[in-house]
């Protein structure tokens, strides 16, 4: 049972009580007793419990209809990212980014390659909130995704997260990662990564993530490391690495 209708069940059963013990009293008072007055005490009775009971369904109406997270959202610092549904957010284009990776021979993900990917050939947008951020490249006949995820009740913030699971199913207290594309994906993950540098919109959204990552794909040795500039505000730059420049997380 949630709060609302614990709310609706405790003013009907007080404007019940109320009412019950109110026709009780005029009975134990009144001097002469019969029919009539059993009848218009009964009628009082439901009338002030079907009062009770109305104000409690309007009460419990305005509550189920109050946005959830409202109340969460109120009580953060000023400042705090407003942590939002991926349902009711979209994808904001990058103003300028670059996604490097530096693939070991033998990494299933990133197939032995180097490669750096910009805007100049490349599509990328970023979406996320406080505690789970993707990215998506799309470009040189890719298509990767790139998650990053806090450890359970944390949030993102600069710094490094280790013992990383894959992303979407993440156990205990574990920080999320995965990245995935190109016809290629991991059914279980591990590595970590290291956020630079991480900034945010007066509404919450990502405003610039500079994070460093590396990737094992089905507990092998061989790693995916790479790097991850995304910026959404006007004017930010950066220039993008050599190919073949190694990536140390």
């Amino acid at each position: 049972m949630n709060a609302a209708a614990a709310v609706l069940v405790g003013i009907s059963v007080v404007a019940l009580g109320g009412a019950a013990g109110a026709a009780g009293f005029v009975l134990a008072r009144a001097r002469v007793r019969g029919l009539p007055l059993l009848a218009i005490c009964l009628t009082c009775t439901l009338l002030y419990g079907g009062l009770g009971i109305a104000v409690g369904s309007a009460l419990y109406l305005r509550l189920e209809r109050t946005p959830v997270g409202v109340a969460a959202v109120q009580s953060q610092p000023p400042g705090t990212p407003t942590a939002r549904s991926f349902a009711a957010d979209e994808p904001r284009p990058a103003t300028d980014a670059w996604l490097h990776f530096y693939s070991d021979t033998g990494d299933y993900i990133g197939a032995g390659k180097h490669e750096v990917w910009t805007l100049t050939e490349s599509n990328i947008t970023i979406l996320g909130d406080a505690s789970y951020i993707q990215a998506y490249v799309s470009g040189q006949g890719d298509d990767w995704h790139l998650w990053f995820r806090a450890p359970s009740n944390g949030s993102l913030r600069v710094g490094t997260f280790i013992g990383a699971e894959r992303a979407p199913f993440v156990t205990g207290k574990a920080p999320g990662l995965d990245v995935f594309g190109s016809g290629r994906g991991c059914n279980t993950v591990s590595g970590r990564f290291n956020i630079t540098r991480l900034t945010w919109t007066s509404s919450g959204a990502v405003a610039e993530i500079d994070v460093l990552f590396e990737l094992h794909c089905e507990g092998g040795t061989a790693a995916l490391r790479g790097e991850l500039w995304v910026s959404t505000v006007v004017g930010a730059h950066r220039a993008p690495p050599n190919a073949a420049s190694p990536v140390t997380v």
